[in-house]
């Protein structure tokens, strides 16, 4: 029996999506996908979800390795919590949840800052039980330390936590850890998915 619904952050509950950013941000600009790869899909990218590493120091990293894009680099670091704005659809269901009885925990790969950010912003952070952000354990899904590190904290069975995340790898992860998994791809998959899972 499900007794705990854990989310993924980014792309699940919050708004990621680098290219259309850079693309905003840069119109016209020809080399789009580079950039994306070269500061979304970096090892930095990673440093700093993994807490290892801050934003400046990433940034100067970038800036190192690719001189020639040094103003697009500053410009992309400078506003790109700006796409971090709520899935409000997939939102509100956090309170329906909540009013079911279900535990409501995090388990995410996020930035310090950016985190931070968020939490402020959001009111319905305020609705989780519990959260395992990477950056405060120096571990990233789908390691097996993180999901472990949630159900130890709060006292949790693996069997009665349904893992939300868009990742096929993350999902994987928490279902080698014993947890029931969902892979995201649409609100109204994921609806049909928790009416199936959570009678």
């Amino acid at each position: 029996m499900i007794k705990n619904v854990v989310f993924d952050l980014g792309r699940v509950l919050i708004n990621f999506q680098p290219e259309a950013y850079l693309q905003r941000l840069f119109p016209g600009h020809t080399q789009i996908g580079f950039l994306r790869s070269a500061i979304f899909g970096s090892p930095e990218w990673l440093m700093l979800d993994r807490g290892v590493i801050d934003q400046a120091e990433a940034e100067i990293r970038l800036i190192n390795q690719h001189p020639q894009f040094k103003k697009e680099i500053q410009a992309a670091f400078a506003d790109w919590f700006s796409m971090l704005t709520p899935i409000e659809e997939n939102a509100a269901l956090l309170p329906e949840l909540k009013g079911k009885g279900c535990g409501l925990y995090v388990i995410s790969n996020f930035h310090t800052d950016a985190f931070a950010y968020i939490k402020e912003r959001y009111s319905w952070f305020k609705l989780f039980d519990g959260m395992i952000i990477s950056c405060d354990h120096q571990v990233l899904k789908p390691e097996p330390r993180i999901y472990s590190l949630l159900l130890e904290r709060w006292g949790l069975l693996a069997k009665e936590c349904l893992f939300i995340d868009d990742v096929s790898a993350n999902v994987e992860g928490a279902r080698r850890m014993g947890m029931e998994a969902i892979l995201y791809e649409s609100h109204q998959q994921l609806l049909k998915e928790l009416q199936s899972r959570l009678k």
